[in-house]
């Protein structure tokens, strides 16, 4: 790897130094004074004049400034300098050309430009274009990109009660801009979600304060200030917020008060405040049970149970179900259809309500497991249920308490709710993703399946035993499973026989135990890692048995390995320094593609893109994790093959790098973390374009 390069800001022999300084920091003074006096008159024009004149000065800039436009303030900023200088390495003749970043404070205020810091980042071959970066004074709590790669959302802060929420947005013409930086006095996390279109940005400030953004006609956010809570104290548990599914509400609520709040936007895309028709309040519930629905609602207040209907029309929440527990309830949950809900009161019972075809919601049945007294992390206490969940349709529920029993119920032919199974000595038990199977383990090496049939028919189950294996999953489809664990040294891939009998058919044998196992995307391929520091592919070959298998044998212990998105590739990284490309050739057989290994790097990440045609690896000094990081950029050729096309060093650590959902864009995040352990010293978000001829 290349080393690092100094400070830009010299003379090729390395004199004149000082001279350089002054003569940059004289020329940027009449620029400041400039810029503090267009500020100045920007806040008198109208708000169509000020967004035309930021659109036409944008146009006309220099293109080595990167500027931002600060909308709430209503002032432009210089966030940074790009100069690209040539020199001459020591003891040579030739020239090199190299790009480098100057860093202006991102926070200038008029009249004051900060001096130029050090270049954080330098490109071997210079074959990704650079776009623009977001820098911060102490960390980068989240940078990830929108759902369309059109939008780079980063929260950062520049001291531990100074934070500042950034977006970066692509125009129609492909170019990127900083379309909102705002400073915010906060000692915690400032959340964001943005919808599905993309126009409309949900932020929450740690006080609580719930503000919605929407693009203006100029591209440019405007925020509102929709809700305004009472003040919290420190230690408080922050409010959480969500669009609802269909995007058409924002529901909210404050654990501290427990206090509901649901917002409607309107035609005018203007979010108004559902009246109740009582005060929404919900005691006991946590930050990760709190989600967003479309048109109903279920809260509970200590024993009182409540499900409120969203009226569009009347701009009111209404009370469809209300009802008081014997005890306290610790839960509620609503199906994904809305349709189904579960009251969880502390104790020995469960209740089931059910929403008919006219709207109304009643109570249909109930789960009782048995009163005893069972040990419990070495005291006797009374049994009761610890966990209760619908499964998707809201047809089916679990319940499991202490004494390790578990009941699988649903609706009967008749619509009432009853009991289908008793499940004991149940160590774990969960649905399938789609919620059509239930999978239970009943000891080390021994699982149950039983599908959960349409027409509320629960079959009578059938076994699976593989000794030492203490998990098991299923495939995408649910048509197969696999069972492994770290006490066995074989993963084995279970399915059914001509006569739907579940059978074993075929094992990946290692040397040691298996720390993980799953399928890929067509269910064709298993990946398994080992203990023994290997990763094996086994597939079905053309006679559809699997028998197919390949095996990549590091030196030290496997880190991670995985599928891409569409099972067609694979990678593994290593803790020897190596990250290995699998993929298949033209007999559709497992083999290694690549392999590469960073002398002197921990490699802490790897993925590929959507396209599976570019692939990345990043990470840090192995001698000093708060020093030098990398980032590497493979594409694979017509010709089938990988090779690096990009190696960008970076003067602090990578903490992640990632491609945008489109795959024309990655995100790299590095941070300085040579601070105190509660602040470290500085954080940057830069993003780079793919040009297409790598993409051809």
């Amino acid at each position: 790897m290349q080393p690092i390069a100094q400070s830009s800001l010299r003379s090729v022999d390395g004199s004149g130094l000082k001279k350089d300084e002054e003569a940059l920091i004289k020329g940027l003074k009449p620029i400041s004074g400039l810029v503090a006096s267009y500020n100045k008159r920007i806040r008198e024009a109208s708000e169509q004049g000020q967004d035309q004149s930021f659109k036409r000065l944008k146009q006309h800039l220099p293109s080595e400034w990167t500027t931002s436009i600060d909308i709430e303030h209503r002032k432009l900023e210089i966030v940074g300098l790009h100069l690209s200088t040539n020199r001459l390495s020591p003891g040579t003749t030739s020239q090199q050309t190299a790009i480098s970043t100057i860093q202006c404070d991102n926070r200038i205020e008029p009249g004051n430009i900060a001096p130029a810091k050090s270049e954080i980042f330098q490109c071997q071959a210079n074959n990704l274009e650079f776009i623009t970066m977001a820098s911060f004074g102490g960390y980068i709590l989240d940078a990830c990109f929108s759902p369309t790669g059109k939008t780079l959302l980063i929260s950062g802060c520049d001291s531990l009660n100074d934070h500042s929420p950034v977006t970066c947005r692509q125009g129609a013409d492909g170019n990127w801009s900083e379309k909102s930086r705002s400073k915010v006095e906060a000692s915690e996390e400032i959340l964001f979600q943005l919808n599905r279109l993309e126009n409309t940005l949900l932020s929450i400030t740690p006080e609580g304060h719930l503000n919605v953004s929407t693009l203006n006609s100029y591209d440019h956010w405007k925020k509102t200030r929709v809700l305004e809570p009472p003040p919290l104290e420190d230690g408080d548990e922050q409010v959480k917020a969500r669009f609802s599914p269909l995007q058409d509400k924002i529901m909210s609520c404050n654990p501290l008060t427990g206090k509901i709040n649901v917002l409607h936007v309107d035609g005018n895309s203007q979010w108004t405040l559902l009246n109740p028709l009582g005060d929404i309040r919900q005691v006991g519930l946590t930050a990760p049970e709190f989600n967003a629905t479309n048109n109903y609602l279920i809260t509970y207040n200590g024993t009182k149970v409540t499900i409120w209907g969203c009226d569009d029309q009347s701009n009111c929440l209404e009370n469809k179900f209300e009802k008081n527990y014997d005890s306290s309830i610790e839960d509620c949950q609503m199906s994904d259809d809305e349709q189904h809900a579960l009251i969880f009161p502390r104790g020995n019972q469960v209740f089931f309500l059910a929403c008919d075809v006219d709207g109304h919601w009643s109570q249909v049945g109930e789960v009782r497991h048995s009163a005893q007294i069972v040990n419990h992390c070495n005291e006797n206490v009374c049994n009761r249920i610890c966990k209760a969940y619908l499964n998707n349709s809201g047809q089916y529920a679990l319940t499991h308490d202490l004494a390790k029993k578990c009941i699988i119920s649903g609706h009967d032919d008749n619509g009432a709710w009853v009991e289908k199974r008793e499940i004991p000595s149940c160590d774990l038990v969960s649905f399938s993703i789609s919620g059509r199977k239930v999978l239970a383990r009943l000891g080390r090496g021994s699982f149950k399946i039983w599908g959960c049939h349409s027409g509320n028919r629960l079959d009578k189950g059938q076994p699976l035993e593989h000794i030492g294996s203490d998990r098991a999953c299923f495939s995408p489809s649910e048509n197969l499973l696999l069972s492994f664990g770290n006490l066995t040294n074989y993963a084995c891939i279970w399915g059914d026989d001509e006569d739907g009998n579940l059978i074993e058919k075929a094992r990946i044998c290692h040397q040691r135990g298996i720390n993980f196992a799953r399928f890929n995307g067509q269910e064709d391929s298993v990946l398994s890692i080992s203990r023994d520091c290997t990763v094996k592919v086994q597939w079905l070959d053309r006679d559809g048995k699997w028998q197919g298998q390949l095996m990549v044998q590091h030196q030290k212990r496997i880190d991670f390995a995985d599928f891409s998105i569409s099972g067609r590739l694979a990678f593994t990284v290593s803790m020897d320094g190596t990250a290995c490309i699998l993929g298949r050739d033209d007999n559709s057989e497992w083999t290694l593609q690549a392999i590469t290994r960073h002398d002197g790097y921990v490699i802490q990440g790897a993925l590929f893109n959507k396209l599976d045609n570019h692939f990345l690896t990043f990470g840090c000094s192995d001698k000093d994790h708060d020093k030098s990081g990398f980032v590497q950029f493979w594409s694979i050729g017509n010709d089938g093959k990988w090779a690096e096309k990009e190696l960008i060093t970076l003067a602090h650590p990578v903490e992640i790098a990632k491609f945008s959902p489109d795959s024309d864009h990655i995100m790299i995040h590095c941070q300085n973390n040579s601070g105190s352990a509660t602040l470290p010293r500085g954080a940057t978000a830069l993003l780079w374009k793919i040009p297409a001829s790598l993409s051809a």
